[in-house]
């Protein structure tokens, strides 16, 4: 006599449950059991492999969760390019959890922190587009009292972006005041990266959140520019060069040593007309530290704060793809016979820079947020140049019209523009 099919677990009659949808329901499964130690409950698989619907336990609570079915417009974040929901978990030792979620595949997107409402708690996001609010309770506030704290913060905030204004030429961070080439700087530690740049550079960080893939995504400013650094550790890193503008070159490349970063050439003098030094960050992206000591306008005359350099193997090749492809102006060049040593490319309101790649200086694919004024008409233009794509233009969630475009160096070009209303 055979045993009967086992059934669904029956769980207390319940008001309300969280639903959500991922890209990859097993791996997500596997992600919340190793990283929060959840417990699989059921599921219900369709004969092609996809989750229909399954249910998990974390902590005392349940958790219901499918893969994404298109057709139904049920969509995951990784498509929909994001979510604002935000899921906060109650954990006994919230420390401990958040070492265990890291380690795991979590990023960190708020350092745990004592708060002023009486919780320790940080935010994780999840490898799935999900930003969980981890928590561990210490103490009972009054309502009267949190409330005091929140207008204490809000006023230091406000003190704090006044401050900020005098130094950042953009305080308001709109994207029509963005110049047309940002760097997106993808590494697998993006919050190691962002302590950083505000350590070594004074950046400041703006604001992070979720980005499409799961990871972290969070905008800086250094100077007049905007860095953009995202990534986690499942993410493939994308790091970059960077010729940077400091208004004391000495002191900045003492302070990314300090900062964790290790020398990629001391601090001298050029021929060219900049007291300039390198180093390498502990997550492999290149700066190029300088301060100019002529007229600005014989050796930065067009350069911002930040530019991104290029250091491709076939540079004339690579000058013909920004040109034909993105809409590039070749500015200047400096060559040694065939060899392309030096060379700046226009690319509208922004500058990037570029040398053929050369012992010890080797490739260095990147990423790059490319703001233009027709997002198709680029994308198109772009493939026909040799570009190979990645995503076609997709209006966001988050508000842009985006396209992705891999170039023949391997570098990514998101090519943006905001969604005409």
């Amino acid at each position: 006599m055979s045993s009967p099919a086992p059934q669904p677990e029956t769980n207390p009659v319940r008001s309300m449950s969280l639903y959500i949808c991922v890209a990859n329901a097993s791996a997500a499964i596997d992600f919340y059991r190793e990283a929060f130690g959840a417990k699989e409950m059921w599921r219900l698989v369709e004969s092609g492999g996809k989750i229909g619907h399954a249910e998990i336990q974390i902590g005392n609570t349940s958790l219901m969760l499918s893969d994404e079915y298109p057709d139904y417009n049920t969509l995951s974040p990784e498509t929909i390019g994001g979510s604002p929901v935000k899921i906060h978990l109650d954990v006994a030792d919230v420390d401990a959890f958040a070492e265990r979620a890291i380690k795991a595949g979590a990023t960190l997107l708020r350092p745990i922190a004592d708060q002023f409402y009486g919780d320790r708690s940080g935010q994780l996001a999840d490898p799935f587009g999900y930003t969980w609010i981890v928590s561990t309770h210490i103490k009972d506030v009054p309502v009267e009292e949190m409330q005091k704290e929140l207008d204490k913060w809000a006023q230091e905030e406000k003190v704090k972006k006044s401050d900020e204004a005098g130094y950042v030429k953009e305080p308001k961070m709109r994207r029509e005041n963005r110049h047309a080439v940002t760097p997106y700087i993808t590494v697998q530690q993006p919050a190691e990266l962002i302590d950083f740049l505000t350590n070594a550079f004074d950046a400041i960080e703006h604001f992070r959140a979720t980005g499409t893939a799961g990871g972290m995504h969070a905008e800086l400013s250094i100077g007049d520019s905007i860095v953009m650094v995202g990534g986690a550790e499942h993410i493939e890193p994308k790091p970059t060069a960077i010729h940077l503008y400091v208004p004391d070159v000495d002191q900045a490349y003492e302070r990314a040593l300090k900062a964790g970063a290790k020398s990629l050439m001391p601090v001298e003098d050029q021929p060219y007309g900049e007291r300039s030094g390198g180093v390498e960050d502990a997550h492999g992206n290149r700066w190029y530290i300088a301060t100019p000591f002529v007229p600005l306008q014989t050796i930065a005359q067009d350069l911002h704060t930040v530019t991104i350099y290029f250091h491709p193997i076939g540079a004339q090749r690579f000058i013909d793809f920004v040109t034909d492809g993105l809409g590039g102006r070749e500015l200047m060049r400096h060559a040694e016979g065939d060899m392309i040593m030096h060379a700046k490319v226009q690319i509208g309101d922004s500058v990037i820079e570029l040398g053929e790649a050369r012992y010890p200086t080797q490739p260095l694919p990147t990423a790059i947020y490319l703001y233009v004024n027709d997002v198709d008409a680029l994308y198109e233009q772009a493939l026909k140049a040799g570009g190979t794509s990645m995503l076609p233009p997709t209006d966001q969630a988050y508000g842009d019209r985006n396209a992705w475009v891999k170039d023949p160096f391997d570098n990514v070009w998101y090519i943006a523009a905001p969604v005409k209303r």
